[in-house]
């Protein structure tokens, strides 16, 4: 098995070197890799500024950065147990209103979509449409790519394989608690009539299984996510 296979395989399941289709969900339906698409190049100053929310204020660690060999960018984010559909539907649609508003539904995709596409074409892969390659890539090359999207050769495997190495599946501890942040209602405005009620979860926490302890004592956390973190404390070796 090459260092590339190896590293697919970690991430995101990939079974073998000739899988052309990879599978975002497992195969008892729940989601094991997440997926941010934009088709336009042009926007990596947005794919930059959600790089880093999702690392400075949401405390997730860096997905994997890819060209897409048309015009736009891809963030794979591997998940190191995977969730319930409708928590990643949730997570997906959270993260859209806190960093992509500015981005137009058909230039966007957040796969698995709720109605739609369980898989994505691996990378790298040559594109008939553009006859370049997509490929993994340094996030902080992006720019490098906002006029081209893909390269004109086919990537180096080992680099590919040197990209990955440095990507962490997301821990449910740490995907419950930038979710919780992701869907936290906002303060209420000084004077309003009505204080707010939620209770933020907080960050005092050593140990996963205090933190997703606290995750599904918490009322106003959403129930999905409350259910999550149940089934993480009651099975917490499942994968």
């Amino acid at each position: 098995m090459t260092r590339l296979q190896t590293e697919l395989e970690r991430l995101f399941r990939v079974p073998d070197s000739v899988t052309e289709e990879v599978a975002l969900l497992n195969g008892n339906g729940r989601v094991a890799t997440l997926v941010v698409g934009f088709a336009r190049s042009r926007d990596w100053p947005v794919v930059a500024a959600l790089l880093e929310g999702m690392q400075e204020t949401l405390g997730l660690p860096l997905p994997a950065v890819a060209a897409d060999g048309k015009a736009g960018f891809q963030l794979w984010l591997p998940l190191a147990e995977p969730i319930a559909a409708e928590t990643a539907t949730c997570f997906l649609a959270a993260l859209r209103r806190r960093y992509l508003g500015d981005i137009a539904d058909h230039d966007l995709a957040l796969l698995p979509a709720p109605d739609g596409a369980g898989s994505i074409r691996r990378i790298p892969a040559l594109s008939a449409e553009s006859g370049r390659w997509s490929t993994f890539i340094d996030p902080t090359m992006g720019a490098m790519f906002a006029d081209e999207g893909g390269l004109d050769f086919a990537p180096n495997p080992d680099r590919q394989a040197d990209q990955l190495a440095a990507v962490t599946p997301i821990e449910p501890a740490d995907f419950a608690r930038a979710l919780a942040s992701l869907t936290a209602t906002p303060p209420a405005a000084p004077g309003h009539a009505e204080a707010a009620t939620h209770a933020t979860i907080g960050s005092d926490y050593s140990e996963p299984r205090d933190f997703l302890t606290a995750v599904m004592n918490d009322a106003g956390v959403p129930l999905a996510l409350r259910i999550e973190a149940a089934k993480a404390l009651l099975n917490p070796g499942r994968s």
